[in-house]
């Protein structure tokens, strides 16, 4: 049986204006894509065979029975941040083509016009870090939220440690409904925001 040729496709923040032309060219050209229906959602602009998965198993299946050429798996934002890159390679096929995308972080970081090649990137996404080691450690930091750790709960835990500064969320970037917070860390933590926001933290 010949394996297909697996291609993961960055679609960065969201809307198709910043899903770049390489990017656009593979999710046309693949014999099918497939992703998880919010990444999906975002690619209706797309003409061509697409299946969603209802889990990650769906995705190893499909991917091993042959039945494909080649195969988009798309992801958000960047695919080797955090992404479906890595599980892939470990459990499906190390042979992989990467197309980038551009990450949350950079978008949010020029909506800002703040320069983060001095800050921490993290992720509290389904994860866990020292997020208060690291806000210390480091002047300015990026961080994935999720719905536990929700830029609310997170600017708390800064406040409860007496950790002064100024907080921006990021919720749907790049779409329509956009909004950009721009705070103090301690009137952040008095909000409430999406659990599939950005939030960056430039310490005092």
């Amino acid at each position: 049986m010949e394996k297909s040729k697996i291609y993961i496709i960055g679609l960065g923040p969201g809307s198709e204006e910043y899903i770049l032309p390489e990017a656009k060219k593979y999710l046309n050209s693949v014999e099918v894509l497939v992703g998880f229906k919010r990444a999906m959602d975002s690619i209706n602009f797309v003409d061509n065979k697409k299946v969603v998965l209802n889990s990650i198993l769906d995705l190893k299946e499909l991917c091993q029975s042959g039945k494909y050429g080649s195969i988009g798996i798309i992801a958000s934002g960047d695919p080797c941040y955090y992404g479906i890159t890595n599980y892939v390679k470990n459990n499906i096929c190390s042979d992989v083509n990467v197309i980038p995308g551009l990450s949350s972080f950079q978008y949010l970081s020029c909506k800002l016009a703040l320069p983060w090649q001095n800050a921490y990137v993290g992720s509290m996404h389904g994860r866990e870090e020292n997020f208060i080691d690291m806000v210390r450690q480091y002047k300015e930091s990026f961080w994935l939220v999720d719905d536990k750790y929700t830029p609310e709960t997170l600017c708390k835990m800064l406040h409860e440690n007496h950790i002064k500064g100024r907080a921006y969320v990021g919720e749907n970037l790049s779409y329509e409904d956009e909004v950009i917070t721009k705070a103090t860390i301690e009137e952040v933590a008095k909000g409430q925001y999406s659990c599939l926001s950005v939030l960056v933290i430039e310490r005092d």
